[in-house]
Formats: structure tokens, sequence, C-alpha cells
């Protein structure tokens, strides 16, 4: 299983949207085979993430999330949005 660590935040920093917290440091645990995580931001609590093998998964799961901060990001930490066509895209 590899990891991605989302770095805590400094406390009274940034907004709700954010994926860091200023509480803990985040630990998104990717199962064998997936490579994209949609991280929900940390002010919704719990692990707020789930795992994908696919970038076509990754987006239909945004897709579903639209009304909640989140983000999509792979092994690397590369941030990805869904462009117009429904598929992956890197952030700038």
């Amino acid at each position: 299983m590899k990891e991605l660590i989302i770095d805590q935040k400094m406390s009274g920093t940034g907004n709700i949207h954010d994926i860091a917290s200023d509480m803990f440091d985040r630990v998104i645990k990717f199962r064998e085979g997936t490579k994209y995580a949609v991280i929900l931001a940390s002010y919704y609590g719990g692990d707020g993430y789930t795992t994908h093998k696919t970038a076509e998964a990754a987006a239909r799961k945004s897709k579903q999330l639209e009304d909640y901060s989140h983000v999509i990001m792979d092994l690397q930490g590369t941030e990805y949005v869904v462009d117009w066509n429904g598929e992956l895209s890197e952030s700038n």
C-alpha cells in the first residue's frame, strides 16, 4: 500500500475548502492498483477520500461530489480537474 501525506496546515490559516487539516497530517492510502484519490476538504471530517484505479472512475466520483469541496490527486500529489469532456487534466 502506498501513501500520500498532506501536511498539516498552521492553525487559523486557509478556509473550509482546504484539504489540509489544521489538526493533523492527512494520510491518503492507495490500495494496490489504485492511482487516483478524490479527497474531500478536511472540513467534512472522517477519512474523506476514495481511491480509484482509472482516471475515468476518479472523474465520475468527482462529478458525484460536485456540490462538495474536493480535489483529485495522484500518488505523486499532482492535482487534476475534470475538463469539459469529463476527463482528467492537470490543474494549473
